[in-house]
């Protein structure tokens, strides 16, 4: 069973957060021109919550993807290393992208951890410890 990432589990909340707000301007667009006597009311409310959330939607599904490609992406590199070394595999090395950012900080740390272990292994395989 594959989980969900927790940006996407952030788009679902902002998607239905996106849901309720174009409803609230939707009828807060009817009830106007309801009550200004303005015909097809009911649709231009319609037409009003299809652009709200055209005009939402858009950029988050382009912040998404930032955060996707940014964010996530070295987060499964980090994860992807730290299973390789949990199996036994001391030589894998984690490559991420140089940004100077706390993601780049915790792949670092945790590829000094895996040489740490590694030195430690191959001194208790000599005898050295």
């Amino acid at each position: 069973m594959e989980r969900k990432s927790i940006s996407q589990k952030i788009f679902m909340i902002v998607l239905g957060g996106s849901f309720v707000e174009s409803l609230f301007v939707g009828g807060l667009v009817y009830f106007m021109l309801a009550s200004s006597n303005v015909q097809d009311a009911l649709v231009k409310a319609v037409i009003s919550v299809i652009i709200s959330q055209i005009m939402f939607l858009i950029p988050v599904f382009g912040i998404k993807k930032i955060i996707d490609d940014k964010i996530v992406s070295k987060l499964k590199t980090v994860v992807n290393g730290m299973h390789e070394v949990s199996m036994g595999n001391l030589d894998y090395e984690i490559y991420v992208e140089k940004t100077g950012d706390e993601l780049e900080e915790l792949a670092e740390s945790f590829d000094r951890m895996r040489m740490s272990i590694k030195a430690i292994m191959e001194k208790l395989e000599k005898g050295e410890l």
